[in-house]
C-alpha cells in the first residue's frame, strides 16, 4: 500500500463481561498489528452491572497512552443508537475511517490492517464504502435449529475465498469510510437487531459497494438458544417489517407471511378440509427438499416449520403496524442534538489529521 496509513476510530460497544469473553476480546485488541499511534480507540458502555465498566477503565489505563488517542463514554440505547453515536464522535473528531468491534469477538491480529489494504486496493476502482471480516460464528455457539440449517441446507457454511462484494456489510466487524457513511445516513434506530442489513442495502442502492474479506475471520463467542426468538417478537419482526418495507423487499416479505400464514390456517381447517393444508405442506416440502441435502431432505421443512410459522405472524402483524402508522420509509435518529452521553475519559489530540 503505497499510501501513509490513516488514522482509524476504533469503536467498541459494550454491555457485559460476558465472562472472560470481553476480556479476550481486549487482549485481542491490544495485540492488532496496526500501529497504535494511528489508532483512536472509542468505548462505549451501555450501562454495564456486572464490572465490564471497571474492566475497560482499567485496560485503558494500562495502555492507553500507547493510542494516540482514547475515548470511552458511557451512553444508553440499542445498538443502532450507540453506532450512531460513534459515528458522530468520529466524524467531530475529524477522522475519515470508523471500525466497529464486538465486545463478544477475537480479533484477528491483522484485523484493521487487512481492511485498510482493502479498502485502497479496490477503491481506485470501486465505490467502496465499507470492508468487512467474515464472523465465524462457531457451531458449538449456535441455536438448536441454527444447527440443523447449518448441516442440512446447502451452502450454508460454506465460506467464499478472498474479497468478494455483498448487498449489505458486518456492521460489527468492518472498516467504514466515513465521508461516504455519512451520506449513506445514519443507523435506522427502529432497526434494532438487524441495522447492519438496513444500512447497507441503503448503500448499495445509492451505488456504493460494500466488501467482505474472506482472509480475516473474526471469531464470535456468543452463544444462541432459541430463547433468542422470544426478543424477536415483536421488536425484531418491528425491526425486519421496516427493513422490507424502506428497501422494497415489501413484496417477497408478503410471500413468506402469506404462505407461513396460509399454512398455519390450514392446518387449524384441516379437520373441516384437509386438503388445504395438504397442498401447502407438499409446496413448502418440494421447495426445502430441493434446498436441503442429507437427512434435511426429509426433516429440515417439518423441524422449521413452527419456528417459521411464528417469526411470519410476527413480521405479519409488524408490517401492518407500520403500514397504519406509515413514516417506514425514513430513519429514526434521536443523538444528533445536545449530547446526552457521559464522558469518562477524552484524550484526544485537538486537531487530528484526516489522512
Amino acid at each position: 500500500m503505497n499510501v501513509e496509513l490513516p488514522v482509524v476510530c476504533v469503536a467498541v460497544i459494550y454491555h457485559s463481561r460476558k465472562g472472560d469473553v470481553f476480556e479476550r476480546m481486549l487482549d485481542s485488541l491490544a495485540a492488532m498489528d496496526y500501529p497504535k499511534d494511528r489508532i483512536i480507540l472509542l468505548f462505549i458502555d451501555n450501562y454495564s452491572r456486572d464490572g465490564a465498566f471497571d474492566l475497560c477503565a482499567n485496560w485503558v489505563r494500562a495502555y492507553e497512552n500507547q493510542y494516540r488517542g482514547v475515548i470511552h463514554i458511557r451512553a444508553r440505547g440499542f445498538v443502532s443508537r450507540l453506532r450512531n453515536i460513534a459515528m458522530r464522535i468520529a466524524n467531530e473528531a475529524g477522522l475519515d475511517f470508523l471500525t466497529f468491534v464486538e465486545s463478544d469477538v477475537v480479533v484477528d491480529r491483522t484485523f484493521i490492517s487487512r481492511l485498510v489494504s482493502a479498502y485502497f486496493e479496490q477503491g481506485t476502482v470501486k465505490n467502496v464504502v465499507s470492508v468487512s471480516a467474515v464472523r465465524d460464528e462457531g457451531v458449538e455457539n449456535l441455536d438448536w435449529l441454527e444447527r440443523r440449517y447449518v448441516r442440512w441446507l446447502r451452502g450454508r457454511g460454506e465460506r467464499h475465498h478472498g474479497l468478494m462484494e455483498g448487498e449489505a456489510f458486518n456492521s460489527g466487524n468492518c472498516l467504514m469510510d466515513l465521508n461516504k457513511s455519512l451520506e449513506v445516513g445514519w443507523f435506522d434506530e427502529d432497526v434494532r437487531f438487524i441495522e447492519d442489513l438496513d444500512w447497507g442495502r441503503r448503500a448499495t442502492r445509492k451505488g456504493y459497494v460494500c466488501l467482505f474479506d474472506s482472509r480475516v475471520v473474526i471469531p464470535h463467542l456468543k452463544k444462541y438458544s432459541l430463547k433468542d426468538m422470544r426478543s424477536y417478537f415483536m421488536a425484531g419482526a418491528l425491526s425486519e417489517a421496516k427493513l422490507f418495507l424502506k428497501n422494497g423487499l415489501g413484496l417477497q416479505a408478503a410471500r413468506r407471511v402469506l404462505y407461513w400464514s396460509g399454512l398455519f390456517t390450514s392446518l387449524l381447517l384441516s379437520w373441516v378440509n384437509p386438503l388445504p393444508a395438504l397442498a401447502f405442506f407438499l409446496v413448502g416440502y418440494v421447495v426445502y427438499f430441493r434446498r436441503a441435502k442429507g437427512f434435511g431432505k426429509v426433516l429440515l421443512f417439518p423441524v422449521s416449520m413452527p419456528f417459521n410459522i411464528v417469526k411470519s405472524i410476527g413480521l405479519g402483524a409488524a408490517m401492518i403496524y407500520w403500514l397504519l402508522k406509515g413514516g417506514y420509509g425514513q430513519e429514526k435518529v434521536t443523538m444528533l442534538g445536545e449530547p446526552d452521553w457521559e464522558v469518562v475519559l477524552w484524550e484526544v489530540p485537538a486537531s487530528l489529521s484526516r489522512s
